[in-house]
């Protein structure tokens, strides 16, 4: 569960797609719905398990370069106070508190100027 008040370790930056060449830029909710996508598609067909191993890894978080997975509680390379607003409500998230922090992590210009420098090293290739 997410919580804007006391101590968190979390991610600030977004999530990019490492196997296109432009590197698209995508939610958090929007990986991790195509990652339980494929991980049942890699348990329902044995035969293309391994291409689905490769494409389980293709979402790396800006801030840290870490790996975008599911089911794991390491939470983020962050540590400290998660977010930007207080709630009265004793700090839970709904889904337009998570739109409003994706989005503004995703205008954070240290992290865009990290994200052009990988998609223009990645075109001189």
């Amino acid at each position: 569960m997410f919580f804007f008040k006391g101590n968190c370790i979390h991610h600030d930056g977004f999530i990019y797609n490492n196997l296109v060449p432009d590197l698209a830029i995508c939610a958090q909710s929007d990986a991790i719905f195509e990652l339980n996508k494929l991980e049942y598609d890699a348990m329902q067909n044995s035969n293309v398990r391994e291409n689905i191993d490769r494409e389980k890894t293709k979402f790396k978080w800006i801030c840290c370069d870490a790996t975008v997975t599911v089911g794991t509680g390491t939470g983020g390379c962050k540590k400290g106070k998660h977010g930007f607003k207080e709630r009265p409500d004793g700090g839970r998230l709904d889904k337009k508190m998570i739109k409003e922090w994706e989005d503004h992590c995703r205008h954070n210009q240290e992290y865009n100027e990290k994200w052009l420098l990988l998609l223009e090293n990645r075109s001189l290739h």
